[in-house]
């Protein structure tokens, strides 16, 4: 009987310490947890950390096809950006429109566009400032058959009506005693096909900007008018104003970039500059021919406010914007452009 009960007495033992292991066990297991999820936490924060930190710098330029834009492919090209310490990203747009689609979904925060467009960019952001001029110029481009721009009364010319060269055209209209109103106007943004629709006769004359003035010529078409080369051209260079709020000295290192690209192609010409024209829409024979042409590329100069007040009542004008707008409201300072 005694064994009984001594045996009874041990499993009753056995069992309550069987429990008690296994709470200690628990609690054991769940500290074991806590201890080694604390270098997993500071893990965590310090990954946070790391990607708050790692902002991007890099100035993302928006450009078009036109003669204006080469400056910053020549500089991407001879390395002055990483002369000047500062990181750009090119991207290129075949229209007005299409960069200012970019523009407006902040894939881009400086510009090479024209007075004109600006007036749409900004209307629709208006965050974005004029900060300097760049230097281009159109032309007035007809099949061989007119002799003048006064011949094409009557005539279709190709434009983009939402930038500068409706603009140009009204000018140049305005100069050989013409309206408007005395020619047909068709509205064809990309530049390629402008020259194509030339070639083909659909269009028999546009105004087209280097490298599709030589693209055209080389296709048998007629210079009829073209603007000297110069910065007073209504071509600019536009900004965010977040970006030089918060890396002006980024900005003015890419201008610093712009002046000595500008500078080099004044001095060497296009020679050096064959592969960029190609990557700006220039025809292989175009960018040879283009070695012919002495264009005198100018530093980036502040914009005249009665070149910016003429664009803005144009542009109220077409109705591209509804309101005038004050140039001292759109332009921003910078130690690099001067006057």
């Amino acid at each position: 009987m005694i064994k009984i009960l001594l045996y009874w007495y041990w499993k009753k033992e056995e069992r309550y310490m069987t429990r008690v292991m296994k709470k200690l066990g628990l609690i054991f297991a769940t500290l074991l947890l806590l201890v080694s999820s604390v270098p997993l936490l500071n893990q965590h924060s310090a990954q946070a950390a790391d990607t708050t930190a790692n902002t991007d710098s890099t100035i993302k330029v928006g450009t078009t096809q036109s003669i204006s834009s080469l400056p910053f492919y020549f500089a991407q090209d001879k390395k002055y950006y990483d002369a000047h310490s500062v990181k750009v990203e090119l991207q290129q747009f075949k229209t007005a429109s299409e960069l200012n689609d970019a523009i407006k979904a902040g894939k881009v925060n400086v510009a090479v566009t024209d007075l004109v467009n600006f007036t749409t960019i900004a209307k629709n952001n208006k965050s974005w400032k004029v900060a300097g001029t760049a230097t281009g110029y159109s032309a007035l481009v007809a099949n061989k058959k007119f002799k003048n721009v006064k011949s094409l009364k009557g005539k279709t010319i190709a434009i983009d009506k939402k930038d500068g060269s409706k603009y140009y055209l009204k000018n140049l209209l305005s100069k050989n005693d013409m309206k408007m109103s005395d020619v047909k106007v068709k509205n064809v943004a990309n530049l390629t096909t402008r020259v194509s629709n030339l070639k083909s006769k659909k269009v028999d004359a546009a105004v087209l900007s280097d490298p599709a003035i030589s693209n055209a010529k080389q296709n048998g078409a007629k210079v009829l008018n073209k603007q000297k080369a110069n910065n007073k051209n209504g071509d600019i260079i536009a900004v965010s104003n977040d970006l030089t709020t918060s890396k002006v000295s980024d900005v003015n290192n890419l201008i610093n970039s712009y002046n000595d690209a500008a500078k080099d192609l004044t001095k060497s010409g296009f020679v050096p500059a064959d592969v960029l024209l190609l990557q700006l829409g220039a025809t292989r024979k175009s960018a040879a021919k283009m070695n012919d042409l002495d264009v005198k590329f100018a530093s980036s100069k502040k914009v005249k406010k009665a070149d910016f007040d003429k664009a803005v009542k144009y542009a109220k004008s077409q109705k591209l914007i509804s309101n005038t707008m004050k140039y001292k409201n759109e332009k921003v300072n910078l130690d690099k452009v001067t006057k």
